[in-house]
């Protein structure tokens, strides 16, 4: 695996002393996906030798963040924050019309969901996302099939772990958190 970037501090704001900007870092952490790898400034050892990192507060344009393919078909994301050490992570994810989660399963976290465009729908249930709505799925629960009606872009969040084990759906492990 190839050793993460550091990036120069940014420079610092006239409101903000030089004392406090050198020292304005987060606590070392261990965190993936577009913020980090764009942010870290600083490399810390771990309790155990392990490389962290520091950072400072982070903005992303997520516009202009490219779309990855998933190996589901139809689905697309841009990580955009992930904590190596628990599972946790916030990512945009797009489902093409007509795509959607193939079968009922369960996450080993909450799940979290906020739409932002379109119309996905929990079969099942008839439970249907629409711009602005939230959805909580806590952990455990068994939902899904899902179908994207129109093209449907989603914040999600997970607390935690994303599966209890790799579905079936995703011939990627690395899909599959």
């Amino acid at each position: 695996m190839t050793e993460p970037t550091l990036v120069p501090a940014p420079p610092r704001p006239d409101a903000v002393s030089a004392e406090e900007w050198a020292e304005n870092l987060s606590e070392p952490a261990d965190y993936g996906g577009e913020g980090p790898d764009r942010s870290r400034e600083q490399k810390a050892e771990g309790p155990n030798g392990e490389a962290l990192f520091r950072f400072r507060e982070v903005l992303l344009q997520t516009q202009d963040l490219e779309w990855l393919d998933k190996t589901l078909a139809g689905l697309t994301h841009k990580a955009l924050w992930r904590n190596e050490d628990t599972g946790a992570s916030i990512s945009l994810v797009r489902f093409q019309k007509g795509s959607g989660i193939p079968s009922r399963h369960s996450h080993a976290s909450n799940q979290f969901m906020f739409c932002l465009k379109g119309r996905y729908i929990y079969v099942p249930t008839g439970l249907t996302l629409t711009e602005g709505s939230f959805y909580w799925n806590p952990k455990g629960s068994l939902h899904g099939p899902t179908l994207a009606e129109e093209e449907s872009i989603l914040l999600e969040v997970y607390d935690g772990p994303h599966y209890p084990t790799q579905p079936d759906w995703y011939s990627s492990p690395d899909d599959a958190r």
